[in-house]
């Protein structure tokens, strides 16, 4: 009996183990990944850089000195990365919760239901998309100020650009 129950637990924990490394939500082509509540910046030729929730900066695994002020703008960095991970869960209940009041005016034949539903769903999707968009141009904002105010921030200072901004609003809207 105990052999069977071996190779499933060394199973599980392969699964485990590697959903560890998986980041929560990546964002700019992967340049911008976030693992629970760190964000991690990569460029190509250019290490790694770790923000963490309290505006602690770390490049290459070694800590950056940064005055109060620019600790808040990286702060505020991460803060809005998390806020486009919480909208796109949203999203994804939203989105959930469109289908399921689909299936069900589908099934009681209540097309009229349905396109009320419909819109009404897709009037909260363009909203989310909206705060999304914001987002960016918060993480946008941060990052123009730190590449200005903290010299090891500049190799990451181009990650989101201002057609990521532009483009996001103008997919949003329509």
């Amino acid at each position: 009996m105990k052999a069977p129950v071996r190779p499933l637990l060394l199973a599980t924990l392969a699964c485990v183990l590697a959903a560890c490394s998986t980041p929560d939500t990546v964002m700019e082509n992967g340049a911008i990944a976030l693992y629970g509540n760190t964000v991690t910046l990569r460029v190509p030729g250019s290490p790694n850089a770790v923000i963490g929730a309290d505006g602690t900066l770390t490049v290459d695994g070694k800590p950056v000195p940064a005055t109060p002020a620019q600790r808040v703008l990286l702060a505020q960095y991460n803060q809005s990365v998390q806020d486009v991970r919480r909208t796109g869960l949203a999203m994804g209940k939203a989105g959930i919760g469109m289908a399921a009041k689909a299936i069900t005016a589908a099934a009681s034949s209540s097309s009229g239901n349905a396109g009320k539903a419909a819109d009404a769903g897709a009037d909260q999707m363009k909203t989310l998309s909206l705060d999304i968009c914001r987002d960016t141009a918060a993480i946008k904002a941060a990052q123009d100020q730190l590449a200005m105010q903290l010299a090891a921030f500049k190799p990451y200072a181009a990650i989101v650009g201002a057609t990521s901004v532009t483009d996001c609003m103008n997919d949003a809207k329509s």
